[in-house]
């Protein structure tokens, strides 16, 4: 047994105090006898008690004194003086009543510190239970889009356009997939450049060497290297991928980034 968490686990506060079960108050004076140390850290405890009960000690005014030996005299053979100096109630009783205080305010103080540890550790498991819903959530969906990714990329009527990097991202890289009988288009971005945070890709499909919106490319989306459906195209010669402003643009006014041929 650890001595060191053994005496300040409050077992000797709650045995000097008369706190103590039974069993624990056996255990305890059996420790004492076992241990030198538990019995002078008790020794500690009630010399520092017993001090600060004779610090807060009221004297009794001098007219009790007087009325109580008025009151003894006809009574007590014995000196009514030397009684009252030799006993002093007052003083005595006035230590029960402050140690009984001091029990109480010692509980009432462990009872709060219970409370405390108790409604931190509930709260602390509560966030840790939020924390794990949401990823067992964001795992959830990324599994389901995972297999909706690969079921219509298993369609036999998509065709893959693969979207080379420009002068302006060489490195930068995405897959177009046209479905030829719905005319759906999907798109995976596999490496593009972070946009600045008031840009946003756009996606444009080429026809007769004109640009047709395809619809902006949502950042939480394509950084997680997600499959992303944009607007229906019925022909197309080619695909091309431009930075533009937030919201995007009708006509393309930014940079292109990547572009493939169907």
């Amino acid at each position: 047994m650890n001595l060191k968490e053994y005496i300040s686990s409050g077992i000797i506060e709650s045995y000097v105090l008369g706190l103590a079960t039974e069993a624990e108050q056996e255990e305890f004076e059996a420790m004492c006898k076992q241990h030198p140390e538990i019995e002078q850290a008790r020794n500690q405890f009630e010399m520092a008690l017993e001090n600060q009960l004779q610090q807060d000690a009221v004297a009794p005014p001098p007219q009790i004194k007087e009325k109580l030996l008025a009151s003894l005299s006809s009574v007590d053979s014995v000196s009514a003086t030397d009684t009252f100096e030799n006993e002093q109630a007052p003083v005595r009783r006035l230590s029960v009543w402050k140690i009984m205080a001091a029990a109480c305010l010692l509980l009432l103080a462990g009872v709060a510190f219970w409370a405390v540890t108790l409604n931190n550790k509930y709260q602390t498991a509560v966030q840790e239970n939020i924390a794990l819903k949401n990823q067992l959530a964001q795992s959830s969906d990324e599994v389901t889009e995972l297999k909706r990714t690969a079921q219509t990329l298993q369609n036999p009527a998509l065709k893959t356009v693969a979207l080379q990097g420009t002068q302006n991202a060489p490195n930068s890289f995405a897959n177009v997939y046209w479905d030829s009988t719905t005319k759906d288009v999907y798109l995976l971005v596999n490496n593009m450049p972070k946009p600045a945070s008031d840009k946003q890709y756009q996606l444009w499909a080429i026809i007769d060497g004109k640009p047709i919106d395809l619809g902006v490319i949502e950042e939480d989306v394509w950084k997680k290297k997600l499959l992303l459906q944009m607007k229906n195209v019925q022909n197309a010669q080619a695909f091309a991928i431009t930075l533009e402003q937030t919201g995007g643009s009708p006509t393309p006014k930014g940079s292109m980034y990547v572009m493939g041929k169907l």
